[in-house]
């Protein structure tokens, strides 16, 4: 822009004759323009443009997490980094859920739709907009929201999305970030990251050992892998098959917050007291 602030622009192609910006369009933008929270991205608003809308978003220099994630420098997401984006994107969301007016719920939620500013912080991306950009090109597709990997079993029967199908999409992201493996699956292999993690646990004899996590982490140092192990029954706990057993987001940002406390204070603790604690776990 001429202030030299960066922005990104989203083209959305029309093919309606005239201004496409009908009333329940321009209630959403207004609606989404004024949501101000760290971990969402902000709009700044439209233009429509010889026959196309253009958003006008904050522009974040590190792109989607799920292109670091499973592109081919992923190293450089280290656990530290990984835990914040986890909790960032659970604060924007718990933001969503809870504490606006009107509540958003986001249809696709997933890793390329939780971007990342040059600081590594999470913010939540492209929500609500499936709700009213109902464009001519993409009706067969408006039936289904969200993406293969990350939609909730119960969606296939209700079609609805609600908070909960966002926590599970949202426990799918957590299991890419401790796993490091992509939401969609060989087939034989159960199809979904859900369904390997589950068969993983189940073939260990049902106990969550390291070797289900990425091993470009860094699993030498003891407490960072018991942070993960915490973080993991979270993720399973947000994918549970029954939506009415999935915690709402403001409690999975209690659980996370309270891991990292746990994490830093076990740290932080004498080694005396390590030895006497790993003595009375066993």
């Amino acid at each position: 822009m001429k202030s030299g602030r960066a922005v990104a622009v989203k083209k959305l192609a029309s093919n309606r004759e005239g201004n496409n910006t009908d009333n329940s369009f321009q209630a959403e933008i207004l609606t989404l323009g004024k949501i101000r929270h760290r971990n969402i991205v902000k709009l700044y608003g439209f233009i429509y443009h010889q026959g196309s809308n253009l958003l006008l978003y904050e522009y974040m220099a590190r792109g989607s997490l799920g292109e670091l994630l499973h592109g081919s420098d992923s190293s450089t997401l280290q656990w530290e980094t990984r835990f914040k984006i986890a909790l960032g994107a659970a604060e924007g969301l718990s933001y969503l859920h809870h504490d606006c007016k009107p509540r958003i719920v986001h249809r696709d939620i997933k890793s390329n739709n939780i971007l990342l500013d040059e600081n590594f912080e999470a913010h939540v991306g492209d929500f609500g907009l499936a709700k009213v950009i109902d464009l001519p090109q993409s009706k067969s597709m408006s039936a289904v929201a969200g993406s293969y990997g990350y939609i909730a079993p119960e969606y296939a029967y209700t079609m609805k999305v609600t908070e909960k199908c966002n926590i599970y999409s949202y426990g799918v992201v957590l299991l890419e970030l401790l796993t490091g493996k992509a939401p969609v699956q060989p087939i034989d292999q159960g199809g979904d990251l859900v369904t390997w993690v589950r068969n993983f646990i189940r073939n260990s004899n049902n106990t969550l050992n390291p070797e289900i996590l990425d091993d470009k982490l860094d699993l030498s140092e003891g407490l960072a892998v018991e942070h993960m192990i915490t973080v993991l029954k979270i993720a399973l706990l947000c994918t549970n098959m029954s939506p009415f057993d999935r915690p709402p987001m403001r409690q999975v940002v209690v659980m996370l917050v309270e891991s990292r406390e746990r994490a830093r204070s076990y740290d932080s603790s004498p080694p005396s007291e390590h030895s006497s604690h790993n003595e009375n776990e066993s």
